[in-house]
């Protein structure tokens, strides 16, 4: 108890989670049916799910359909993919992207 003091304010904390996770954000992801760069990526909260690194959605433009990209160890990843399944009822098609950041 009390290692959190060491790291700085409550304030100074949320700060760099922030920073780090928006340092983890990818520029774009790519659409698993069309392949299309999707730019306009959302961050999803991954508050509680425990292995989980960082998670993004987004909606392509070209064919309508949404990519989810999911960091994480790959029992946490594939537990993800499958209640995203269950919970949108279709089947999911997974990918692998490297990550390249601009930022």
């Amino acid at each position: 108890m009390g290692q959190a003091r060491n790291r700085g304010s409550l304030e100074q904390r949320i700060q760099q989670a922030r920073q780090k996770i928006d340092a983890s954000t990818p520029n774009h992801i790519v659409c698993n049916h069309c392949k299309t760069e999707i730019t306009q990526v959302k961050r999803l909260d991954t508050k509680g799910l425990r292995g989980i690194e960082a998670a993004f959605a987004g909606q392509c433009p070209a064919c309508g359909q949404s990519t989810y990209a999911v960091k994480g160890e790959p029992r946490s990843v594939a537990a993800f993919m499958d209640a995203m399944q269950r919970a949108t009822g279709s089947e999911a098609i997974l990918g692998s992207q490297a990550i390249k950041s601009d930022k």
